[in-house]
């Protein structure tokens, strides 16, 4: 879960005992008072909990002139963020914007509204983040606040998959944040899907010299060797994903399709049996645990993933093609010619080539040749 960033806490108290004049000082209103003290001091000690219940103490008792108190309101909103209670965190961070009156406080209040609609991350919210991160950017005064609207944004585009966006804030981002791995890890996946191989490798390699231990990095990294054909990294790169994110599918997923290019077979059929269990529809990874049994030899076996296969693969894609390509391939290697022939027959219906036209004719002449001999 996304949470407020402590920078956001620390720079809030910072606006409030820097240019605020004291609720309790004016008013005479010592349970207010002693609450929103209460829940400032738990603010700062990062208890989200007491905060929200002090707060509203304090709102609740000090009656209509706490509540024209717009600091209370952001506080009260970070907090419940930080809880996780978003959409009360929304309501209180928008009462806060129609009642603070300074440009930090304007910068606090939207950049902190932008980071709960991230986490929020509901249909439309990353347009919302962008917004109001956006309206945070009017009141940035200095190269901390500027970086951290370049984070957000960058981020927001990158969930929105607007790679091009997401290169653009998060470079800036980077340039500010030069050991911040999270950033320099998206900018590698935005950059790879984007089809810069090159700088995602560049910043795949740069998030993984301030950690090595980054899972994503790994991961995207191994992704990229596979694309490239390079399976001995892709072994290395994703078997590393792999022992620190034990039970991501994904990257285990990978990991198969890399032993089955390095044509370790066994160990393709070890990852993939474990994927397919966890994840029994998911049709890619049937179709290459079906293409390991097949290269191990295990014609039986590769037939059933195949079949399992093209229960969920896409109708018309060319995976599917691939895949009925495959079976008719193992079915005319175990003599099942008709069952070939309808393979074939029907990957040529969605992709015909050279390849599955061959594939046609010689499986023809081979039932030709059957029936013949049989009525000889």
């Amino acid at each position: 879960m996304m949470t407020i960033r402590k920078s956001v806490r620390i720079a809030v108290l910072t606006v409030i005992a820097g240019t605020l004049a004291w609720p309790g000082v004016a008013l005479a209103q010592d349970a207010a008072d002693k609450a929103w003290r209460a829940g400032l001091q738990a603010y700062q000690q990062g208890n989200a909990r007491a905060c929200v219940e002090q707060m509203r103490t304090a709102l609740r008792e000090g009656g209509e002139a706490y509540e024209r108190w717009g600091w209370i309101h952001m506080v009260l909103g970070i907090c419940l963020g930080q809880r996780g209670q978003r959409d009360e965190a929304i309501s209180e961070l928008q009462t806060a914007k129609e009642l603070v009156s300074t440009d930090q406080e304007r910068f606090q209040v939207n950049h902190a509204l932008a980071q709960v609609y991230m986490a929020r991350s509901q249909s439309g919210d990353y347009d919302r983040a962008i917004a109001a991160e956006n309206e945070a950017s009017k009141y940035a005064s200095n190269g901390t606040e500027r970086a951290a609207v370049a984070k957000t944004l960058g981020q927001a585009h990158y969930f929105k998959e607007s790679w091009r966006n997401a290169i653009r804030y998060l470079e800036q981002a980077a340039a500010a944040r030069p050991s911040d791995e999270d950033i320099a890890q998206k900018l590698g996946r935005a950059y790879l899907e984007s089809g810069n191989a090159d700088k995602a490798m560049e910043w795949f390699q740069r998030t993984l010299q301030i950690n090595r231990n980054n899972s994503a990095a790994l991961a995207n990294m191994g992704r990229l060797y596979l694309n490239q054909s390079r399976w001995t990294d892709a072994v290395r790169a994703l078997e590393q994903a792999a022992r620190l994110d034990a039970q991501n599918m994904t990257v285990r997923s990978m990991l198969g399709r890399a032993y089955l290019g390095a044509k370790r077979y066994n160990d393709a059929i070890q990852q993939l049996e474990q994927v397919v269990k966890a994840r029994p529809q998911d049709g890619n990874s049937l179709y290459n645990l079906g293409q390991a049994y097949q290269a191990a030899g295990n014609n039986a076996k590769a037939i059933d993933s195949y079949t399992s296969a093209l229960r969920y693969l896409p109708q018309g894609s060319g995976t599917r093609a691939e895949c009925l390509y495959d079976i008719g391939f193992v079915y005319e290697s175990v003599g099942r010619y008709e069952d070939a022939l309808a393979a074939f027959e029907d990957a040529a219906a969605i992709k015909s080539d050279a390849k599955v036209t061959e594939a046609i004719e010689r499986v023809k002449e081979r039932i030709k040749r059957q029936k013949s001999g049989a009525s000889s």
